[in-house]
């Protein structure tokens, strides 16, 4: 006993110690835990304001993006439709004619409530197609046309309506009854005009939607304006918007923030807004930040109780636009309390779980460690969840086809679009490797990922691809797709279908062989001893370009159609002078050779898209200057000339006219030949080896027959 007594106040001494340590180490504790949650509640309201708004940016910008696609495609189709020839070149002549628009409107409803769809499109007799210079009558057969044209854009884009405006700022061409211009859009279109770029106009109310007017500038073609820079009109396109507005503003079942499109003109700024009277609301006192609406607490007139709101906007691109994420102020309020009252509950919980903790510490210590800690303390973990962005419901209804693809052709997104196009469903694209689409497809995804990887900008491609049973045309638009860490992670591309005006251009280009074959066979009426010399010259062209290394499309189109169209200041000439037997005066000659000036004055007013007419002008030049009609010299003529002029020149002296009987072909290359050079050594060279070929044996044989 008495050992026993010697040792218990020994005992009690330590545990004393131990629970007067526990006491300090539990004060020190709950003194520490109750600053650290002091302090996070002085920097709460921050707190909540930074979290808050990183949400709403992030938020905001994924909706933006999705603006971003639609715009873009919208602008892609107008700018499609407005850079057409056809359209810049009805443009300019209806802008130098100065025709009043009431004239042309009026023309163009009679016209079609008098002829049927099919005949505005063929070759007709008009009273007004005569030698008569009058401006109405150079237009007027074209009216039914252009507005042809003007409602296959309407069906084919789903725009409300589409009309030309003139200078002057009054519609001069419309496939319906024509807008009315008020004083406001008319400052929009006067912008455009002055401006020479595209214009966006406020959102209106017309009935129960919602609509956007946009002004697009059209430019005089180069051969009408040099400089490309002339506005002769405007495109004026109204496109309903209430679907797109609605889609972006829809408020998914995960998101916390109200959204809402803002429209900025100048220093208003309004809030699109389906269920007011106009449209929109004005949103007094709210000023942009730059090109976007900083974060903080405004007077919100869409509150009921007029009270603020807790909002930031970011811009899209194309539109004057911004998305807005905003949240009441008094919600703010209510969670900022809630905050605090969880904090002070967690410091509370954190403070009594210590009491514990240093409870069983200082029991383990008074029982001398004979029980083990057989617990761990499990930590607490902060979970964030973000906001996930809905993109499908947008894209879906996207008509362009819409793909992202890393840097190894792996498919990462999809859109209904784009699965049409590759044959197969959505889900099973994802993940998909390039190599197992179709051939054509694969081989664009490629293209366009090499593209942007070694440029590292925006990209366009002009497609064919197959689609089912179909060839389509589509114009691709990729851009570059960037990590967290700014590092170029993949590509997206957009594939818009532009198959209705690649069709419309190759008929286009079929109506301007059809004119080329019928000025052929004008020249060839005109003279029987031209009868096939351009058919001729032009093959023989061909194969001369082919012998130097010259045969590409462009090349072979240019000398084929500047042959065909060599001979067409022909006809203006007395048929007595072409077909005179003896030698001609000087007199004589300096008409004939007025057939080049002649064929300019024809030929300047079609676009051939090719440096046709400079080949046809400059084919009577020679080497030595003796040419005409300018002189040129040497190098001075362009190949093309070159080129023609000695295949021309041979094929005129291997048959006969009027005034002589035809050369043999060593005569013909021994005058090719002659000294001082008149034509292009290095070209009657290549002839010259051409002739002995196979290829240039049969031409011979062809010429021969067609003597």
């Amino acid at each position: 006993m008495a050992s026993q007594d010697s040792r218990l106040p020994g005992a009690d001494t330590r545990n004393r110690r131990a629970a007067l340590f526990m006491v300090v180490l539990f004060a020190l504790s709950a003194g520490l835990v109750f600053y650290c949650a002091r302090w996070y509640l002085s920097n709460s309201r921050a707190q909540l304001l930074h979290e808050t708004t990183q949400s709403m940016d992030a938020q905001a910008n994924g909706k933006a993006a999705l603006l971003t696609v639609w715009a873009g495609n919208l602008v892609d189709q107008i700018n499609i439709f407005v850079s057409q020839d056809m359209m810049r070149l009805f443009a300019a002549e209806a802008h130098n004619a100065h025709i009043p628009a009431t004239e042309l409107l009026r023309l163009a409803q009679e016209q079609d409530k008098t002829a049927s769809a099919e005949e505005e499109l063929q070759p007709q007799d008009n009273p007004l197609d005569d030698e008569s210079e009058e401006p109405l009558a150079k237009l007027a057969p074209r009216l039914p046309m252009m507005r042809g044209l003007l409602k296959d854009f309407i069906d084919r884009t789903g725009f409300w309506d589409v009309c030309l405006v003139n200078t002057e700022l009054q519609v001069f061409l419309t496939p319906g009854a024509g807008p009315i211009i008020d004083a406001n859009r008319r400052g929009f279109l006067e912008e455009a005009v002055k401006s020479g770029k595209s214009v966006f106009m406020p959102v209106r109310r017309v009935d129960d939607s919602l609509v956007l007017d946009l002004a697009f500038p059209i430019f005089a073609p180069l051969y009408v304006d040099a400089s490309g820079e002339q506005v002769v009109a405007v495109l004026l396109a109204t496109c309903n918007v209430l679907p797109v507005a609605r889609a972006a503003t829809r408020h998914a079942a995960d998101e916390s923030y109200d959204t809402a499109i803002l429209q900025s003109f100048g220093s208003t700024l309004q809030r699109i807004d389906p269920s007011a009277p106009e449209g929109s609301v004005d949103l007094p006192g709210w000023k942009l930040d730059g090109d976007k609406l900083a974060p903080g607490t405004r007077n919100d007139p869409a509150r009921q109780d007029g009270g603020k709101s807790y909002c930031l906007a970011r811009p899209v691109p194309y539109l004057p636009w911004l998305v807005e994420q905003s949240v009441s102020a008094g919600q703010l309020e209510a969670l900022d309390k809630a905050l605090k009252k969880n904090v002070m509950l967690f410091a509370l919980l954190t403070v009594s779980l210590i009491g514990v903790i240093l409870s069983a510490l200082w029991w383990a210590l008074v029982g001398r460690n004979e029980r083990a800690v057989a617990e761990q303390m499990r930590r607490l973990y902060l979970v964030v969840n973000q906001q996930k962005q809905i993109l499908d419901g947008v894209n879906s209804a996207l008509p362009a086809g819409v793909v992202l693809n890393d840097m190894n052709g792996v498919i990462f997104y999809a859109n209904q679009s784009f699965a049409t196009m590759a044959g197969r469903k959505v889900a099973e694209l994802r993940g998909l490797q390039h190599t197992e689409l179709g051939l054509d497809l694969a081989r664009s995804l490629v293209t366009h990922t090499r593209a942007v990887h070694s440029s590292g900008i925006h990209a366009d491609f002009s497609e064919t691809l197959p689609v089912g049973d179909q060839t389509r045309y589509y114009l691709a638009s990729c851009m570059p797709f960037h990590d967290a860490n700014g590092k170029l992670s993949g590509v997206v591309s957009v594939y818009n279908d532009v198959t209705a005006l690649a069709v419309a251009q190759q008929r286009t280009q079929r109506m301007v062989t059809q004119t080329v074959n019928a000025f052929v066979r004008a020249i060839e009426a005109v003279d029987a001893y031209l009868c096939g010399q351009s058919a001729l010259t032009a093959r023989l062209a061909e194969l001369l370009a082919g012998q130097l290394g010259h045969g590409d499309p462009e090349t072979l189109a240019t000398l084929r159609t500047a042959a065909s169209l060599s001979q067409v200041g022909m006809i203006r000439l007395p048929r007595e002078l072409l077909t005179k037997t003896g030698a001609l005066t000087a007199d004589e000659r300096s008409l004939l050779r007025k057939h080049v000036d002649y064929a300019r004055e024809v030929l300047a007013g079609i676009d051939f898209g090719l440096p046709v007419l400079e080949a046809i002008t400059q084919m009577y030049e020679r080497m030595d200057g003796t040419g005409y009609p300018k002189g040129l010299k040497g190098e001075d003529i362009c190949f093309n000339a070159r080129l023609l002029a000695v295949a021309n020149t041979f094929c005129a002296l291997m048959r006969p006219r009027s005034y002589r009987a035809e050369h043999s072909m060593e005569d013909a290359l021994r005058i090719l030949a002659e000294t001082p050079p008149k034509y292009d050594r290095s070209m009657v060279r290549a002839l010259w080896e051409l002739l002995r070929t196979e290829n240039g044996k049969a031409f011979i044989e062809l010429l021969r027959v067609g003597k």
